[in-house]
C-alpha cells in the first residue's frame, strides 16, 4: 500500500520515501498528491504517495543515460491529423481542436447536464439509485434528533453543490453524530486514502461543531473508516513491539490529522511506549518512542 511523504522539493520527498521504505530511489513508484509553489515561482512544498516496486530494474538497465528513471513514463504522442481536418472546414477550428467551448460542451453532455449550463441534479433520491447500474441498497433513515437532521441537511447540501451522486443517512451516540454516504460516487470519497471523505468531515466539524452542534461529526462510506482504523491499529501495535525490542523509535510516514489521532489513541494506554507528532503543516509524522523510565511499568531485564 502506498504511503505519503513530503519535502520542499520532489527530490527531497523521494529521498525521504526511499529512506523510510528502505529502498533505492529507482525502486519507488509514486505520484504527486500536492505541489505548492512560492509567490515568485519555484516549488515550495511537495507531498507524494509512494510505494516500493520490487520488480523495478536497476537504473543502468531500466533507462538510457538521457532518461530520468524517477519520472513517470509518458506515451509517445500520436501524429496530428492534417490542419484542414482539425479545423473542420474553417470556422469550427477552435471546437475541433478541443478548445474551451468544445470541451465544456462535451462534459455537460457526458455528465447529464451537470456542467455550467445546467442547475445540477444533486443527490439522487433513494428510488433513483438503481437507474443506471446494479441497485445500491440504502437503509431507511431512522429517527434522528434535530441536531442530526441539521448535520445531515448541511452535508447533503454540500454534496449537491459538489455534483456528487450520493445520499446520506445519520446515526447518533452519546459523543458523535455519524453520517454514512451511499451512491454511485462512493469511490470518489474513499479514493486516495479517503482524502475527500476526510475533507468533508473536517468542513462539517469546522462549520457546525461548537456552534450549532455539541457532538463531533464523523462521515463514513462503505465501512471505509472501520477498515482504516483496523489497519492503522495493527500498524501501531507492530511498530510498538519493535520499539520495545530494539529500544529505538519508529517513525511513521506523513499522515492527516484524522489518521494521526487514530495512532495516538491506539497507543495512549500502552505502558511502555508513547507517541509524538513531528513536523509542521497539515501532514505530520508520528514517532513511536519508549516512555521515560519513571513512567514505564515494565521492569528492565
Amino acid at each position: 500500500m502506498s504511503e505519503r511523504f513530503e519535502g520542499k522539493s520532489l527530490d527531497e520527498a523521494l529521498q525521504t520515501a526511499a529512506s523510510a521504505l528502505g529502498a533505492e530511489r529507482h525502486q519507488l513508484t509514486y505520484h504527486v498528491v500536492l505541489e505548492k509553489r512560492g509567490f515568485l515561482g519555484g516549488t515550495k512544498h511537495v507531498v507524494i504517495e509512494a510505494e516500493v516496486n520490487e520488480a523495478a530494474l536497476a537504473p543502468a538497465a531500466a533507462a538510457t543515460p538521457q532518461q530520468d528513471v524517477h519520472q513517470p513514463q509518458t506515451r509517445p504522442r500520436a501524429s496530428a491529423p492534417p490542419r484542414a481536418e482539425r479545423a473542420g472546414g474553417g470556422s469550427g477550428g477552435r471546437q475541433a481542436r478541443g478548445g474551451r467551448g468544445g470541451r465544456d460542451g462535451g462534459e455537460r453532455e457526458s455528465r447529464g447536464g451537470r456542467g455550467r449550463g445546467g442547475r445540477g441534479r444533486g443527490p439522487r433520491r433513494e428510488e433513483e439509485i438503481s437507474d443506471d447500474g446494479p441497485p445500491i441498497e440504502v437503509p431507511p433513515q431512522g429517527e434522528e434528533s434535530q441536531g442530526a437532521a441539521e448535520v445531515r441537511a448541511w452535508t447533503e447540501r454540500l454534496i449537491e453543490l459538489s455534483k456528487l451522486s450520493l445520499v446520506v443517512r445519520s446515526e447518533e451516540n452519546e459523543k458523535q453524530i455519524i453520517l454514512r454516504a451511499y451512491g454511485r460516487d462512493s469511490s470518489l470519497l474513499t479514493d486516495r486514502h479517503g482524502e475527500l471523505l476526510d475533507a468533508i468531515q473536517v468542513l462539517a466539524n469546522k462549520a457546525l461543531t461548537g456552534r450549532k452542534i455539541e457532538k463531533d461529526i464523523e462521515l463514513d462510506c462503505e465501512a471505509f473508516k472501520e477498515r482504516r482504523v483496523e489497519a492503522l491499529h495493527e500498524k501501531a501495535r507492530t511498530l510498538a513491539d519493535l520499539v520495545r525490542q530494539d529500544k529505538r523509535e519508529q517513525l511513521l510516514p506523513a499522515m492527516t490529522p484524522i489518521e494521526r489521532r487514530i495512532i495516538h489513541l491506539a497507543l495512549q494506554d500502552d505502558a511502555d511506549v508513547t507517541t509524538e507528532s513531528r513536523g509542521d503543516g497539515f501532514y505530520k509524522r508520528i514517532a513511536i518512542v519508549l516512555r521515560p523510565a519513571a513512567e514505564s511499568s515494565t521492569p528492565e531485564p
